[in-house]
């Protein structure tokens, strides 16, 4: 419902479908379809009339990909982009462990504090959060690593402001939770562990994609 309420599906505005709509539209029980009515209501994405149902808020233009992130159509296509960065930025912290010296461990380390300063001053920090995944793919000292990170960099941006979406992703609490998964990222990469620092990075991103995901069932 997310996915078509920013693709102007469900326009601003406008009435959503019945629960019994959804329900079958979506091919998920009526009870998850009132827990998913929920969240959005939550953040403030929709609204209740009473006696009317449910109507998208608004009439902004829904957010869209960054034009390097067109391909974004469905949560599918979300799912696929943590599928890759697994896979990818595994074998990145583990080249970086192995490769690092200490200016460009010290590189990291500078984008680990501008997350911590960024979340002290009240910022989430998506620009921080991807510099320093940016700064593990040049200590790789493998430009092709480097490059390939950032390729995916416009749908890493994007699947981050989608998941600001959600209010749990606004919690000091959540905030620690990441930033304690990045320090344990930069330290196996300084010491040097690549098997550690592969481990920690997959554990990473598995872990936002099941924080963005919980409790959604499509």
């Amino acid at each position: 419902m997310l996915g078509r309420i920013q693709r102007g599906q469900f326009p601003g505005d406008g009435k959503l479908p019945s629960e019994k709509e959804l329900s079958q539209s979506f091919g998920v029980s009526r009870p998850i379809v009132r827990e998913a009515l929920r969240r959005l209501r939550e953040d403030g994405l929709i609204q209740s009339r009473q006696g009317a149902g449910s109507f998208v808020v608004g009439a902004e233009e829904p957010p869209r990909p960054a034009n390097g992130a067109q391909g974004i159509q469905t949560i599918s296509d979300v799912r696929r982009i943590y599928q890759f960065r697994i896979a990818l930025e595994g074998e990145v912290a583990y080249a970086a462990a192995l490769n690092r010296n200490e200016v460009l461990l010290a590189a990291v380390k500078k984008e680990l504090d501008a997350i911590d300063q960024a979340i002290r001053t009240g910022k989430i920090g998506v620009q921080q959060d991807s510099d320093f995944h940016t700064a593990i793919a040049r200590a790789t000292q493998n430009q092709y690593f480097e490059a390939a990170l950032a390729a995916v960099r416009p749908h890493l941006d994007y699947v981050i402001d989608l998941a600001r979406s959600f209010s749990v992703l606004h919690s000091a609490g959540h905030l620690a939770m990441v930033q304690r998964e990045h320090a344990a990222v930069y330290e196996a990469i300084r010491d040097g562990d690549a098997v550690k620092a592969r481990e920690a990075m997959q554990a990473h991103i598995r872990n936002a994609q099941e924080r963005v995901f919980d409790g959604i069932h499509l």
